[in-house]
């Protein structure tokens, strides 16, 4: 059901800016390809320490980019996000005002390490 409808989008600078889904594509079959361009999104702040609000398939939210030679490491507190759902619990959660995002009943984190190489994504793992 993957490979049965390709998914065309635009892909600018790193970032992922709009997607061309297939009408009648399944939901399931959608978000995980979302999942997938939001590992391959990167930002042209990767060449330094900064911190940028990206949006992908995880919401709207701040990340921040470490360059170690070819390796960029990008994280996120998932708490810190807007425009998040969740679907991977029956227990749904919204971040608690003026409380630290450690402090949330509910914490997520998320990691990729990304190798680029001459300007060029060759690698990402989250």
């Amino acid at each position: 059901i993957l490979e049965q409808h390709p998914l065309h989008f635009s892909f600018h600078d790193g970032k992922v800016l709009k997607l061309c889904p297939v009408r009648g594509e399944q939901t399931w079959a959608l978000n995980i390809k979302r999942g997938i361009l939001s590992v391959l999104q990167t930002s042209p702040a990767s060449a330094a320490r900064a911190v940028v609000e990206e949006v992908d398939v995880l919401g709207i939210c701040p990340t921040r980019y470490r360059r170690k030679g070819p390796i960029c490491i990008k994280t996120r507190d998932l708490n810190l996000c807007s425009n998040r759902y969740s679907g991977f619990t029956s227990m749904q959660s919204v971040p608690l005002p003026h409380v630290p995002s450690e402090q949330q009943i509910l914490s997520s984190k998320l990691e990729c390490v990304q190798s680029i190489e001459d300007g060029v994504l060759v690698e990402a793992r989250c």
